[in-house]
């Protein structure tokens, strides 16, 4: 719920405090706990001052009168904004995500995707990577969600670059030459991503792939990165067999998405030799553990939402996500949250619960926070925009009525969001 307070009913001058309203821009946040992951601290009482969207200064509480619109919350807890690393915003994450994007307009799925990043919001998720976007519909999802304030700040992959028939093929990212290559990222760049994804293994979601096996040309994914870098982007690797981990990390990739760590008999096996390369590059790895539990136990259930049939293993591949995380963990490579969120079931709101899963496998809680605030801004390149609550950062912030680092399922309930200032209703 909201944090709400009396209003008066008449309009006030600035230089007079009010109780902040949804919809206000708010300018101070009164007797706040200020959450900082990476410093692993929740300090005494402060007052944390916004202005253009931005924080301002911190200073201890009470030291200057609030003004303007403000937002006492009474020592509850101000945490950065969440970040979602990997979601699919074209999918509805209905009863069948696949069927309703194939039977959809491209003004549904631009509609579908507003919507999505509105539900992400509202749960206190303030940024997302989408790492897969109808090749032609990046551009005009980009103009719709700018003109709305009530949604994630988006980061775009754009189109996923794959093989002739390779997973994802139908968002139309097919490549066979270098030329192609450099044609589709020149041409995604200018629509405004700033990421590109490559697919270099087989997916569940697409029949003729193979999730074990690496399904990409190794000279064609090395010259991808080097034409991405050459934009300034970043590159994702959706990677489910260790070959294809292998691959990318020589590669050069910058995040691996999944990494089930699959061998070529489908059985995920633990590669820590892997995982060390991976740490020692600097590599990012993100689990995407609660859309695999929805999904797994959807299949056990006896209802297809995966639907290829070279994916054998599917479920123990699935199920093989979480006790990746403690590898993870071990092996000291870096973290990033994100939920997969599109597939059957898997919606925009179930970041806190991929959250609470990393640490059932084993990391504190702040660590787990780590992930989706500071770790997730580092490697998405927003560190000096998002995912600290520093002066000059935007002010994309969560209210929680526990210390996240202590509790991490007070996540699950924020009592306010705000996104560049704006108080977001709940």
């Amino acid at each position: 719920m909201t944090i709400t307070f009396d209003v008066a009913d008449r309009p006030v001058p600035y230089r007079v405090s009010r109780a902040a309203r949804t919809g206000d821009d708010v300018t101070v946040l009164l007797n706040s706990r200020v959450v900082d992951p990476e410093s692993s601290t929740s300090g005494s009482p402060s007052d944390v001052w916004l202005k253009a969207g931005q924080i301002s200064r911190i200073v201890p509480a009470g030291s200057e009168p609030g003004t303007g619109s403000v937002l006492n919350l009474k020592g509850r807890f101000v945490a950065p904004g969440l970040m979602d690393a990997h979601v699919h915003l074209a999918f509805d994450g209905g009863d069948d995500p696949k069927g309703t994007y194939q039977g959809s307009s491209d003004d549904e799925i631009v509609a579908q995707v507003v919507a999505n990043a509105r539900i992400a919001l509202r749960a206190g998720i303030t940024t997302v990577r989408d790492c897969g976007t109808p090749r032609h519909l990046l551009a005009p999802m980009r103009a719709a969600l700018g003109m709305v304030s009530d949604v994630a700040t988006v980061v775009h992959c754009g189109a996923p670059i794959c093989r002739v028939g390779g997973h994802g093929h139908d968002m139309n990212g097919e490549v066979r030459t270098r030329e192609d290559i450099e044609a589709i990222i020149a041409e995604q760049h200018a629509a405004g991503a700033t990421w590109i994804k490559l697919m270099a293994s087989g997916g569940g979601f697409t029949p003729g792939t193979s999730p074990s096996v690496f399904e990409f040309d190794p000279v064609l994914l090395r010259e991808a990165v080097v034409i991405a870098g050459s934009y300034g982007m970043r590159t994702a690797a959706h990677a489910h067999a260790s070959s294809s981990m292998a691959a990318c990390i020589e590669a050069g990739v910058h995040s691996l998405e999944h990494a089930s760590m699959l061998g070529p008999d489908e059985q995920c096996v633990p590669d820590r030799e892997l995982l060390r390369r991976a740490a020692d590059a600097g590599i990012h790895i993100v689990p995407t553990v609660v859309s695999a539990d929805i999904v797994s136990r959807q299949l056990r259930g006896g209802h297809p939402v995966l639907s290829n049939p070279q994916d054998r293993n599917v479920v123990a591949r699935l199920e093989s996500r979480f006790t990746n995380v403690t590898e993870f963990l071990r092996s000291g490579v870096s973290i990033v949250a994100g939920t997969d969120a599109g597939p059957a079931h898997v919606t925009f709101d179930l970041l806190a619960r991929e959250l609470a899963r990393y640490v059932d496998a084993g990391l504190a809680a702040q660590h787990a926070l780590k992930s989706a605030t500071c770790e997730a801004a580092d490697m998405l390149g927003m560190e000096t925009q998002v995912g600290r609550i520093r002066p000059g950062l935007w002010a994309d912030l969560i209210v929680t009525a526990e210390d996240p680092m202590q509790d991490i399922s007070t996540l699950a309930t924020p009592l306010g969001v705000l996104k560049r200032g704006l108080l977001i209703a709940q």
